[in-house]
């Protein structure tokens, strides 16, 4: 089936879904020189980005900007030949890199950051342009500032809304953040509602699994010790699977293992095969640090993104469209884990290690 409202953007996703790399040619790039990794990406859809850098101005910032910006356009292009409920999620979609964009903000303030160098962090969507970021940084150096400047500006209402109700206690941006996710994966999953049948069902899974490993990670670090728990109990992403109760619950419980089988048991989970994989891979594995467990819950959103494009390549729907954009930006988070790992001399043993594969073991 070829339905009307698909006939713009799928023949554009399937083209730029071939244009990603294949694994061995990102592992190809591990352990190479940045010249040779740029050199290399001039024979990808990054050309274009990376063209615009000489090579006496190459490094991992510059090259990461770019990678970014080639993501931008790509979503960017994507919304344009969108249409209906399509766009409304897409559209939603954009609020999560905006909130990243305001994480850095609000991060650089903090620090005290060089603006040039916090702009080379930002992604170029939503609303804000390139110079009003620029003057948002150069009129509000304190992170009450910001947060006042981004309150009353051209920014997602989502956000502002956030903004208006938010304070930082003691330099402690987490609550700020984590309200801010909140908010707009609550935005997100309003706008799956309005999609029907098959779409609604793969939408659920794709970015269901994006959220509820957000939430995971949550836990895992509570018991972990880096936050507490009154911090977060009641900033849990929206779920299509686990409701407020299951998650706090969740916290109470003493170790990973007994965490993993308990959220593996709520109905809802068991009988989904995306999240029965993730939960059985952390109960095997209970006893890893913090990281590779986290590896898990992020190899279980690419898996997912994975899964769907396999099983409904034939089928035009929007769970292409969002897995095909969750594998771009896996893509372009292992792109930056080699490009800043190739600066740094960090060893290629060691940046395998970050990348997050199919079934990297």
């Amino acid at each position: 089936m070829k339905p009307l409202k698909y006939k713009e953007i799928m023949p554009r996703v399937a083209i730029e879904k071939l244009k990603l790399l294949s694994t061995d040619d990102l592992l190809d790039l591990v352990g190479k020189n940045l010249e040779s990794i740029r050199c290399a990406l001039f024979e990808t859809s990054y050309r274009e980005n990376l063209l615009k850098i000489s090579p006496n101005e190459a490094d991992s910032i510059s090259m990461e900007e770019a990678l970014l910006e080639n993501y931008a356009q790509t979503l960017n292009n994507l919304i344009k030949y969108s249409v209906g409920n399509i766009k409304n999620v897409l559209l939603a979609v954009v609020g999560k890199f905006e909130t990243f964009n305001v994480k850095a903000l609000l991060r650089a303030a903090k620090a005290q950051m060089d603006i040039d160098e916090t702009i080379k962090h930002i992604i170029p969507i939503g609303s804000l342009t390139e110079d009003q970021y620029r003057d948002i940084l150069s009129s509000s150096p304190t992170v009450e500032s910001v947060i006042e400047t981004i309150a009353s500006s051209e920014f997602d209402p989502i956000i502002k809304e956030v903004m208006v109700h938010s304070k930082v206690i003691d330099g402690n941006l987490l609550p700020l953040e984590l309200a801010l996710d909140k908010a707009v994966y609550g935005n997100i999953f309003e706008s799956i509602k309005n999609l029907k049948g098959l779409d609604k069902l793969i939408a659920k899974n794709v970015l269901g699994i994006d959220a509820d490993a957000i939430n995971i990670k949550m836990i895992l670090r509570c018991k972990a010790g880096s936050i507490h728990k009154d911090q977060i109990k009641k900033y849990f992403l929206p779920s299509f699977v686990f409701n407020d109760e299951i998650l706090q619950n969740a916290l109470e419980l003493p170790d990973t293992k007994s965490i993993a089988e308990y959220l593996l048991e709520t109905t809802d989970a068991i009988i989904n095969p995306f999240y029965n994989d993730m939960f059985s891979q952390i109960i095997e594995r209970c006893k890893s640090s913090l990281s590779e467990l986290e590896a898990i819950l992020e190899r279980a959103s690419l898996n997912t993104s994975l899964n769907i494009i396999k099983k409904y390549l034939k089928y035009y729907n929007i769970g292409f469209i969002l897995a095909f954009l969750n594998l771009k930006w896996f893509e372009i988070r292992n792109l930056r884990c080699i490009i800043v790992g190739s600066e740094r001399k960090i060893t290629p043993e060691q940046i395998r290690r970050y990348i997050v594969l199919q079934n990297n073991p």
